[in-house]
């Protein structure tokens, strides 16, 4: 299988401002996703890097046809391979030519068994495709990994995705401070009712450490010992500590039990050498005093791969009546007992003019 770059004409209609031409560039992809369904070789990884040129390009609608579209192609593959498996727990269905939308649970936890980016991307960009949150957890460490290395892809795709839920946190360093805001407060929803976290604040020690790497400068020193208090390896720990816009840190802060004024003087630090208009301590401004502790730890637990524990729901009050309750209060189901007033005990004479 030729890569797209021996195909020079090709090639030019992904890159086209044409929309004529990036149509003809679809149906010749599309004909060679039928030749793999045939039996063919893998195409070449520089026809997907055209592919998304070629939908980067499109316009809102375009690119909607064309992702339908290629579900079709994409589930109409996988069924044929199913096919040709011995014993295979279900046929190819015409259900499947219908694309994405009417893909069953089991059929979209095929494809993410396969872990095939090109079509992951797909299937997170097609708003059709019912995925539930653990398919988008399950799915969010994969994203993170390629968002790592350049390709934003499926992170983008996920985010994309509305309303955004809690299912998305271990994005929460991909995400725009306006997705990050949906996250933390569905983690704040997610914590209503149960009991405020109650945990250690954070050590002397590790405070002091953190203090002396921000004040002096010291990046890598700063995110060692943040990964140390997170218990996350220093390279997530770097990319919280280096967010321009301050949020993971702040979150981070609040996670370990920082004190309110360490985290001020950490954020302030760091704002200075960066000169650009103190976006940390905003930051720190805007979440210290709304953003739970219970609610901080989901989100970190989630960058971790380790939720966080929540402490359970509230049980109902318990009776307040007490356990020798007064001999006055009524009781609650007792019949009434009528009482004869002393005003009234003794009886009235005729004619009386007494009350």
């Amino acid at each position: 299988m030729y890569g797209v770059e021996a195909l020079p004409l090709v090639q030019s209609f992904a890159l086209s401002d044409e929309a004529s031409q990036r149509a003809v560039f679809l149906r010749v992809y599309l004909d060679l996703l039928a030749e793999q369904a045939r039996g063919r070789e893998p195409l070449p990884e520089d026809w997907f890097e055209a592919l998304q040129t070629c939908l980067a390009k499109a316009g809102a609608r375009e690119r909607e046809l064309y992702l339908a579209e290629l579900a079709k192609a994409y589930l109409f593959r996988e069924a044929r391979r199913g096919a040709a498996r011995p014993r295979s727990p279900r046929p190819p269905a015409a259900p499947l030519a219908a694309g994405l939308a009417r893909a069953t649970d089991e059929e979209i936890d095929a494809l993410l068994r396969r872990d095939r980016t090109e079509e992951l991307v797909v299937l997170a960009a097609d708003r059709r495709a019912r995925l539930r949150p653990d398919h988008v957890e399950a799915l969010a460490p994969r994203a993170r990994a390629l968002a790592r290395r350049g390709d934003r892809r499926l992170a983008d795709a996920l985010l994309g995705r509305e309303p955004i839920g809690l299912e998305a946190a271990g994005l929460f360093l991909e995400a725009t401070s306006e997705q990050r805001r949906a996250i933390l407060l569905a983690a704040q929803r997610a914590e209503l009712g149960r009991r405020a976290a109650i945990g250690a604040a954070l050590d002397e020690a590790t405070a002091s450490r953190l203090e002396f790497a921000a004040i002096a400068g010291d990046a890598s020193e700063f995110a060692a010992a943040l990964a140390a208090a997170l218990g996350a390896d220093a390279d997530l720990a770097q990319h919280i500590a280096a967010d321009p816009a301050g949020e993971p840190l702040a979150v981070a802060l609040v996670a370990i039990g920082a004190p309110r004024d360490l985290a001020v003087r950490v954020m302030t630090a760091r704002d200075m050498r960066a000169g650009e208009g103190f976006p940390r301590i905003h930051a720190l401004a805007r979440l210290s005093d709304r953003l739970s502790v219970a609610a901080a730890r989901r989100v970190v637990g989630a960058l971790l791969g380790t939720p966080a524990r929540s402490e359970p729901a509230l049980a109902a009050a318990p009776s307040r009546q007490a356990a020798h309750p007064s001999p006055f209060l009524r009781r609650e189901g007792s019949p009434r007992r009528a009482m004869a007033s002393p005003e009234t005990t003794a009886p009235k004479a005729p004619n009386s003019q007494r009350p």
